[in-house]
Formats: C-alpha cells, sequence, structure tokens
C-alpha cells in the first residue's frame, strides 16, 4: 500500500491539490483531490484497497488503527520523489468499521510565500508592523482554507527571526514547524487538552502566545485576558467577515470594553483562484475601527468585495470567475 499512497501524493503534488479525500462509496473506494477549492475525481479503488490504505495511513500517522467509533487526526511524512512531504492524516468515522480518510498536504513555509498565493511586499510590511506590538489580540479569520493559518505563521516567524522574544505556540496538531518557537502539541488522548496548556504556557513567561483555533467562549475569554496581562496574543477564528467577527465573539457572552481595550487588528481573508495563479484577498479591521463599530459609529474599510473588484480591473479576473466568487461571498 505504500507505493499507492505514494502514486497518489505524487499526482496530489503535481495537480497542485491541497487534500486527498479518500472515501467508500457503495461498490468501490474513490480517491478525490481538492484542487483550487474544487473537488475532482482522481481514482477508484477496490473496497480491499480502501481498507488497506486506511489501516496504513492509520499505522504512520501513529492513530488507533483498531479504532473505528471516534474521529482521530495524526501528522507525519512520506517520501515523495526526493522531498519529504508532511501530511495531517484525519479520519471519520462512516459505520461500525468503515471511516473515510482526508490528507491535508502540509507545504513549508517557504512554498507559501509566493507572490501569487501571498501577499505583496508592501502588504506583508503592513502586517508586519502588528508584530512589534508588545501586548494585544491579533485574530486571522476567514474559513476552512483560506489561508489564515499561513498568514499568522509567516508573521510570527518574522518575530521569532528577531530572536529578542519566547514565542509559544499551541496547536492541534502541529503544522508548520519553526526553529526558534516553542512549538507545544494538544493530545486529547493522552488528556492534555488545552485548558492546562494554556495556563501552563503563560507560566512560562512568553512575550508572544498563539493558540491554533478559538473553538468557544472558554478559550476566547482567556486568550483576551492574556492580551490584557501584557502578552501578544494570535489566533484563527472561523467566520465570514471582519465585521461578523466581533459579532460572533459578543455572541460567545464577551463584553464590548473587553473587545476594545483587547482586540488589536482583525484579518479575514479568502484563496481565489484564476486559470493561472492563485490569490489572497483580505479585509481588516484596525483597534480605531474596532472601537468605532462597537460605539455605533459608521465604519468604512475596503471589504473582500472592493478587493474583488479591484483584482478584477487589474485583470487578474475575468469576468465569470468574478462572478463566481462575488455570488460566494454573498
Amino acid at each position: 500500500m505504500k507505493n499507492k499512497i505514494i502514486d497518489i501524493l505524487e499526482n496530489a503534488k503535481k495537480g497542485q491539490a491541497t487534500d486527498v479525500h479518500i472515501i467508500l462509496e457503495s461498490d468501490c473506494g474513490k480517491v478525490r483531490f481538492r484542487q483550487k477549492g474544487i473537488m475532482k475525481d482522481f481514482m477508484e479503488i477496490t473496497k480491499d484497497e480502501f481498507k488497506r490504505i486506511v489501516n496504513y495511513l492509520k499505522f504512520i500517522a501513529e492513530l488507533d488503527i483498531n479504532e473505528h467509533k471516534i474521529p482521530q487526526s495524526g501528522k507525519t511524512s512520506m517520501q515523495v520523489n526526493d522531498e519529504e512531504l508532511a501530511i495531517r492524516v484525519s479520519t471519520l468515522p462512516l459505520t461500525l468499521m468503515d471511516e473515510v480518510v482526508v490528507i491535508r498536504i502540509l507545504d513549508s513555509l517557504a512554498k507559501r510565500q509566493g507572490r501569487s498565493l501571498f501577499l505583496n511586499d508592501a502588504e506583508f510590511d503592513f502586517f508586519k508592523k502588528y508584530m512589534q506590538l508588545s501586548q494585544g489580540l491579533i485574530l486571522f479569520t476567514g474559513p476552512t482554507g483560506s489561508g489564515k493559518s499561513t498568514l499568522m505563521f509567516n508573521l510570527l516567524n518574522e518575530i521569532v527571526k528577531e530572536g529578542t522574544r519566547q514565542v509559544i505556540s499551541i496547536e492541534d496538531p502541529v503544522e508548520y514547524e519553526i526553529d526558534g518557537m516553542v512549538q507545544v502539541e494538544i493530545n486529547e488522548k493522552a488528556d492534555i487538552s488545552y485548558a492546562p496548556l494554556l495556563k501552563g504556557a503563560l507560566r512560562c513567561d512568553p512575550d508572544v502566545l498563539m493558540f491554533g483555533e478559538i473553538r468557544d467562549k472558554a478559550i476566547a475569554r482567556e486568550l483576551i485576558r492574556a492580551s490584557l496581562s501584557g502578552h501578544l496574543v494570535f489566533s484563527t477564528f472561523h467566520s465570514k467577515s471582519a465585521i461578523s467577527t466581533l459579532s460572533r465573539l459578543k455572541d460567545f457572552g464577551l463584553y464590548e470594553e473587553e473587545l476594545k481595550q483587547s482586540i488589536s487588528l482583525i484579518v479575514n481573508q479568502r484563496i481565489l483562484h484564476s486559470d493561472a495563479e492563485s490569490f489572497i484577498i483580505y479585509e481588516f479591521l484596525t483597534a480605531s475601527q474596532i472601537n468605532d463599530y462597537l460605539m455605533g459609529r459608521q465604519v468604512e474599510y475596503a471589504n473582500l468585495n472592493d478587493r474583488l473588484i479591484s483584482l478584477k480591473n487589474e485583470g487578474y479576473l475575468d469576468h465569470e470567475k468574478f462572478i463566481f466568487y462575488s455570488q460566494k461571498f454573498q
């Protein structure tokens, strides 16, 4: 099965796929790639091949092969065309004995810094200014697959390269390994969950704290407290827009005054794909804009649709793609 999986990953890399889905249908298994945000069929496999591929992937990712009732996730690597390819393996139960597997291909940070996918120098330098803050909460928001973690880690890497501040991250799992950063992995199986890890990290004298994702109000409140107590805090959050991020945090029971005092920047972004290139578009709210919005004042800023129009006017998106993404952002 190893050679079969290597062949699948080799083709996924050639097709610039971000994810490989290995699913079970009524009479066979199927391998599908996510390419430029769209799911595409790659190949069919027999049911026997499906089971053997799933078991092999669970084995190399150090998951429990005999556990089929709960979702599992782990990280590993495979040698593909003289490249050590980092992958994340996630399983999801279907029935008593069957499950599907999704492989996320984890490119290194260096490979994710190209102009077409990432930001240009002026845009990146703008966000780098916020890395100099001594405290505050910086949120990177958007749906799954919007590149928010990649942007966050590239900016964190700038802090690490300075070498003057202690940076601690709490992740589930660790996706980008960065020398000079203390990276701690949540491990629910070993009863190492986010709550004690966060408290422990704050006792270890961090200047900068990164928490992988805000998933509930308890974590949101703890990160706000950390940002108000002299730490620069980074995290990601699922939200439709920069403005809706504030609404969702208020739904968590957080007070407006806490949000005003703690949040320094909210970035909301998407990845767009043209026939030739891929782009990140983003909108952001600064601390003063956040304060104005929460005070009920009118806030003007370049939103995602404004960025989309700019790409079309500059000739990067044709009319068909422009309409597609305009409707998608509604």
